[in-house]
Parts: structure tokens; C-alpha cells; sequence
């Protein structure tokens, strides 16, 4: 037998008073009347309702929700898959590593027989490192900066 598509179901197809649907699903007519009207489903001349009608009322978008939650969980774990393969790097510990190293260099650069001028240009670029590794993070990110802009659209002006 042939699967029902929209060209070969019927004209007549399955139709439900409010109140048969409410007994069928286990609700009473008040509720399901509540939820067709919060659904925004219309009957018939009849005052009947389809079957998809009833269920979206009941159910709501559930194949939507679960849409959406499968992807949640696919990016959940494409995050966790791509933190096990070290591709991505927290970027709390990179600080406080880069940060025990500028220490190390400033107090050595202090120490050394520079001159004032190169001890000063030494130390500016070093406190730049932060910076731009920052711009580095935000270029690579496909996430929404907290400014709102997202990175594509920043990039593009450039």
C-alpha cells in the first residue's frame, strides 16, 4: 500500500469536534478549545478541526524544540570535541602564562644597560602583546562580539 502524500489522502479526511478530540486525548474541551485558540487553528464549516490542528495544539512546535535542542547539543559538543583535540585554548590560563612572562622580561629589561628611550619603546610593545592577541581571538570567534557587532560584519569594514 502507498504512503499518504498530500496529492493521494483523501478529500475527506479525518476531522474532529472539540469535544471527541478532548475524550481521544485525554483532555477536556475546555483545555483543548484553550489551546486550538492559543494556536491560532480555525474550523472548519463544520466547526471540526484536523487532526494536525489537535496535535499542533496539544503538542505545540515540539518537532521545532527538538530542532532547536539537537542543535544546542551538537554545538555542545563540537565545543567539548574540539577542547579535547587542544584546538582551543583558555584563554584564563594563556593570560596568567603571558603574564608571569611580561613580568620576567620588564624586570629584566629594567635591569639591563638600555638606554631610558629603548627600556620605554621594550615595555610598550610588550604591554601591547595582550591587545593583540585579543584582536587575534575576536577575528578567529564566529561569536557575536559584546558589542553586538558580529566579527564577519567587523572584518568586512576593514
Amino acid at each position: 500500500m502507498p504512503r499518504p502524500t498530500k496529492s493521494n489522502v483523501p478529500k475527506a479526511a479525518l476531522r474532529w469536534s472539540v469535544e471527541r478530540a478532548g475524550i481521544k486525548f485525554g483532555l477536556t474541551s475546555h483545555t483543548l478549545r484553550r489551546s486550538l485558540a492559543k494556536s491560532s487553528a480555525t474550523p472548519d464549516a463544520d466547526g471540526l478541526f484536523s487532526t494536525a490542528q489537535v496535535v499542533g495544539a496539544i503538542f505545540g512546535a515540539f518537532d521545532q524544540e527538538k530542532l532547536a535542542t539537537q542543535k544546542q547539543l551538537t554545538r555542545k559538543y563540537e565545543i567539548a570535541n574540539a577542547i579535547a583535540a587542544a584546538s582551543v585554548l583558555d584563554w584564563a590560563e594563556v593570560t596568567k602564562v603571558l603574564a608571569a612572562i611580561a613580568d620576567a622580561m620588564t624586570s629584566r629589561i629594567m635591569a639591563s644597560e638600555l638606554s631610558r628611550a629603548a627600556k620605554q619603546d621594550l615595555l610598550v610593545e610588550l604591554a601591547g602583546v595582550p591587545i593583540r592577541l585579543e584582536e587575534v581571538g575576536h577575528a578567529q570567534s564566529r561569536l557575536p562580539r559584546r558589542d553586538g557587532a558580529h566579527p564577519e560584519a567587523v572584518a568586512s569594514e576593514d
